[in-house]
């Protein structure tokens, strides 16, 4: 099988994809590492969701994720 641009552009695509994904859920990971209770960790996790591709709802969700 020979590999063409084609296959380099989905396989971008992919990558770029999987990164967005690990971006917008980081607030959720970070809330679960640092033993938030459940509905403060559920509130994260849906802000993050829902919001995660507005810069300031992302923002909103780590802040509640790493807030002490």
């Amino acid at each position: 099988m020979q590999i063409t641009p084609e296959h380099i552009l989905i396989a971008k695509y992919i990558a770029a994809t999987i990164i967005l994904a690990c971006v917008i859920l980081t607030p959720a990971y970070l809330a679960a590492k640092n033993g938030k209770d459940k509905f403060v960790a559920m509130r994260v996790r849906v802000a993050s969701w829902v919001f995660g591709w507005t810069g300031v709802g992302w923002l909103l969700a780590l802040f509640w994720a790493v807030k002490k």
